[in-house]
């Protein structure tokens, strides 16, 4: 998985029960959930000028690709900013299999991608601080301290929203997923002594 993930809007997000959709709560916090933040990039763009993250099922099926620009701009991309590449005739294996993901670093021009969903969202996004789950709905991806959820609506991406949680005395970091996220469900808990940190990002 700043970039895809914008800061929650005023507004809530509605659902029409459909399955994947996330439930969110606009204006005013809810019950847990803070008001400060720490500024950090959503995903890490690596020491070089652009990292390509790509996540596939484990059933070997792609779910999207996911360019992250580093700070100078590189060819037609802008400095950073995320670029997000979906499969969407796949997003009806979510939840049903675990996702692994891969990195590649480069300093020259990006290798062209594409998808049935394309769009961008700045990479340097606030975490905010929770001490329980903000989000609700959308499928659920685990791995360790580190937490994605995917909503859907009408076959697209919806909603991105990712998790970490840290020891209270850290500030959230980079994040850099590699390796299997299983399936998860339900909330994402903070264990004690720690901190829990997200962004939620709509997608337009």
């Amino acid at each position: 998985m700043q970039s895809i993930l914008m800061q929650a809007g005023a507004a809530a997000f509605l659902c029409l029960a459909a399955a994947g959709c996330i439930a969110t709560a606009g204006g005013e916090p809810e019950d847990g959930e803070e008001l400060d933040s720490a500024s950090a990039a959503q995903l890490d763009g690596g020491m070089k000028k652009w990292r390509l993250y790509t996540a596939t099922f484990a059933n070997g099926q792609p779910l999207f690709r996911t360019l992250a620009i580093g700070g100078t701009n590189v060819g037609p991309y802008q400095a950073n900013t995320e670029y997000w590449y979906v499969t969407k005739g796949n997003l009806g294996y979510l939840g049903q299999y675990g996702v692994i993901f891969s990195q590649v670093d480069g300093n020259s021009t990006p290798p062209t991608q594409s998808g049935s969903q394309v769009f961008e969202v700045p990479r340097l996004l606030p975490w905010a601080s929770f001490s329980s789950d903000p989000v609700s709905g959308g499928f659920r991806y685990d791995q360790g301290s580190m937490h994605l959820r995917v909503g859907v609506d009408g076959g697209e991406i919806s909603r991105l929203t990712w998790y970490q949680t840290v020891p209270a005395a850290q500030s959230p970091a980079n994040l850099a997923p590699s390796g299997l996220f299983s399936v998860g469900s339900g909330a994402v808990a903070v264990p004690n002594g720690s901190a829990g940190y997200s962004i939620d990002s709509a997608i337009p």
